[in-house]
């Protein structure tokens, strides 16, 4: 039997409900201001979900400043952020998207490195630093990984819909583009990672188009870049959020992958067939947690769990969970958990 834990995460919008807190710019550049909104989401945890193991009477603020990847990297090219106050950072608008081919190829990583927001970012470790001293950190690289999304995933966002197109027409040059991610990504870690002294060695892809491709399109145009990413790491995790059982076979082409997050309606029982001694990590549905009743949400945690048995752990993913997700439905999910010991927040 697997060893089963749960990472939860409820969207912004559930804690402003609940817990009355806000967001906004404030909790992307404050630390101080960060530390309170989650001492309250982790009170409100423990009010609710506290004989889960989860949450804490007196929480301790998160030492780690983290910002999605790819929202850095697309304001490092001219895309707009936005802070609503009941929802994470915002990025707007596509920087490539009258882009050609060679425009982008030709783009410097050093202008990336050296963008304002990255400055900004490393300000605001040094404040975490005289905060909680050597447990400061950013985008979480001192736990040993480097977290991005993956070249093709950003490039969707960078170029918009015009990129499926040129996938189909040129898929060199679709290729280069997301080449050229790479080398932005690279070239902003490298500050990053200089600043914070720390030495990933573990590749986090979050490829979170994916699913959109066919499994041809997959395979000719998308994996290339990804397998040659992955080789450059001793490990390697993948998380692809959309159903994605068409795209499974084509995911056994990533070397080393220790860890593999899959979206609902992707078959667990497939990938734990496909993936021998892999981490399996199956995002729970955030449609069926909202709207099925506990009972429903007991059947279908347990066709999970039986369906990723084969698999030496599952992380069962409770993420994006919204403000009208019904705190029962979640305490309903950790009920389905048979070992107790097993449960982990």
């Amino acid at each position: 039997m697997p060893t089963i834990t749960v990472s939860l995460h409820f969207m912004p919008a559930f804690y402003t409900q609940h817990a009355g807190v806000t967001y906004g710019e404030a909790y992307y550049c404050d630390p101080g201001y960060r530390a309170r909104v989650e001492r309250a989401e982790g009170r409100l945890l423990h009010a609710l979900f506290g004989r889960y193991g989860v949450g804490s009477l007196d929480p301790s603020p998160n030492p780690n400043l983290f910002i999605q990847p790819i929202d850095l990297l697309l304001r490092t090219q001219g895309a707009s952020w936005h802070y609503p106050a009941d929802s994470t950072l915002e990025s707007t608008g596509t920087p490539w998207a009258d882009l050609s081919v060679a425009e982008i190829a030709a783009l410097d990583p050093r202008a990336a490195a050296e963008h304002p927001v990255i400055d900004d970012i490393l300000k605001q470790y040094r404040e975490l630093q005289r905060l909680y001293g050597d447990a400061a950190d950013i985008l979480g690289v001192k736990s040993g990984t480097m977290n991005i999304h993956a070249p093709y995933t950003t490039a969707h966002q960078l170029c918009g819909q015009g990129l499926f197109m040129l996938m189909l027409e040129d898929p060199a040059g679709a290729q280069a583009i997301f080449r050229k991610v790479w080398e932005l990504y690279r070239a902003v870690y490298a500050r990053i990672l200089a600043a914070t002294d720390a030495r990933p060695t573990r590749l986090y892809l979050g490829d979170c188009s994916a699913s959109l491709l066919s499994a041809e399109t997959y395979r000719e145009c998308v994996l290339p870049v990804n397998r040659e990413l992955a080789e450059t790491f001793p490990h390697t995790g993948y998380h692809s959020c959309g159903a994605s059982s068409h795209l499974l076979p084509a995911f056994t082409g990533i070397p080393r992958l220790d860890a593999i997050q899959l979206g609902p309606g992707t078959d667990l029982a497939a990938a734990s067939v496909l993936f021998p001694g892999v981490t399996l990590e199956p995002l729970i549905d955030p449609v069926t947690m909202r709207e099925g009743s506990q009972a429903a949400v007991q059947h279908y945690i347990n066709r999970v769990l039986a369906d990723t048995a084969p698999a030496p752990a599952v992380t069962l993913c409770a993420w994006s969970f919204d403000a009208a997700t019904p705190p029962e439905n979640v305490a309903a999910l950790y009920e389905s958990l048979s070992v107790p010991t097993q449960r982990k927040a």
